[in-house]
């Protein structure tokens, strides 16, 4: 036979008491907070799966602001590329049209000042910032790319974009590279070295947009001193007669006027590939958005609660509860004969 008492009774009755504060206490926090669990003890399984998506929607997040920042960026730099582009057809390639033609030959110093104008508008337009940093200054891009020396000759970072002695060194700053993660991959190779497709280079040399170095004729491939060279030769030309200053120069500037054509073809294409990546961009951003509203949507149907069955299940619990103390007060007082016979 199994003696009850009344503390065994009341000890039964507090303990049942707590579980039943606590359930309604959980029902509660799950109705205030709308998740399913608050701790990692509370769910493990649930908890390992969600910090995974976590940190997968933290990642797609940074991608997204990078690719927005870039994308950003390659806008200014094809709006710059393309204002510079008109500036030589518009500007450079008619004047040197106009300049090289007999009939407008008085025309030709003046249309000399028109170039030497334009091939200082072109540095200035692509010497365009975004976010306090230089497009077109490749990796280093706290440096202005283009600059003038005091002999008129164009700079890039410092260096005659005409120089052949430091021609390894422009080489070396037209392929400087800036990787950035957009999302596609991040992987390296057996070495440690990064899957150059892996990653978005950001870098933006001035040098591949205009040119560099001189040909085999020794003229510069620069688009910006082939105008410069054509605005010096024409502002040597007679005022009044448009006459050559020497042979050697009527001769230059027809030679300078079909590279020019070839320079613009050029400027041309590279203008079109900062647009082809500039679109890349809009693209895979618009891809990365769509991956994180997908992972937003595996996290909240793992962490959040459905709020119907949350507010029914709370009033389940706050029912039970008040029943509970309901039960109390009709348990015996401990003045009462403890044991019976």
């Amino acid at each position: 036979m199994i003696r009850i008492t009344t503390n065994g009774v009341l000890r039964n009755y507090k303990s049942n008491l707590l579980h039943s504060s606590n359930q309604v206490n959980s029902a509660r926090d799950k109705v205030l907070t709308q998740r399913n669990f608050n701790s990692f003890a509370e769910d493990p399984a649930a908890a390992t799966q969600a910090f995974k998506l976590r940190r997968s929607f933290s990642r797609t997040s940074d991608q997204i602001t990078n690719s927005s920042d870039l994308m950003s960026k390659f806008q200014s730099a094809w709006s710059a590329a393309g204002t510079a582009k008109n500036l030589v057809q518009q500007a450079a390639n008619d004047a040197t049209l106009k300049a090289v033609n007999d009939p407008t030959g008085s025309g030709r110093q003046p249309l000399g000042k028109v170039l030497s104008s334009t091939a200082e508008s072109i540095v200035q337009t692509l010497n365009v910032q975004y976010n306090d940093a230089f497009i077109f200054s490749g990796n280093d891009a706290q440096t202005v790319p283009f600059s003038w020396d005091n002999n008129g000759n164009l700079l890039y970072r410092g260096i005659s974009v005409d120089s052949t002695t430091d021609l390894t060194k422009l080489e070396q700053m037209s392929k400087e590279t800036a990787y950035v993660d957009v999302g596609a991959g991040l992987t390296e190779d057996s070495t440690g070295t990064l899957n150059s497709a892996s990653a978005f280079n950001s870098a933006l040399s001035g040098l591949n947009l205009l040119g560099y170095g001189v040909d085999a004729d020794g003229d510069p491939k620069n688009t910006v001193s082939i105008i410069k060279k054509l605005s010096d030769i024409f502002l040597r030309c007679d005022a009044d007669s448009g006459k050559y200053a020497t042979d050697k120069d009527q001769a230059d500037a027809m030679r300078l006027n079909n590279k020019l054509q070839d320079s613009l073809s050029s400027l041309t294409k590279n203008w079109v590939t900062i647009d082809g990546q500039s679109d890349y961009l809009t693209e895979n951003k618009t891809r990365l958005e769509d991956s994180a509203d997908t992972i937003n949507e595996q996290i909240l149907s793992i962490e959040q609660v459905d709020l119907a069955d949350a507010i029914t299940n709370f009033s389940w619990a706050q029912y039970c509860y008040n029943s509970a103390l309901k039960v109390g007060n009709q348990i015996l007082s401990q003045s009462l004969i403890d044991y019976m016979n």
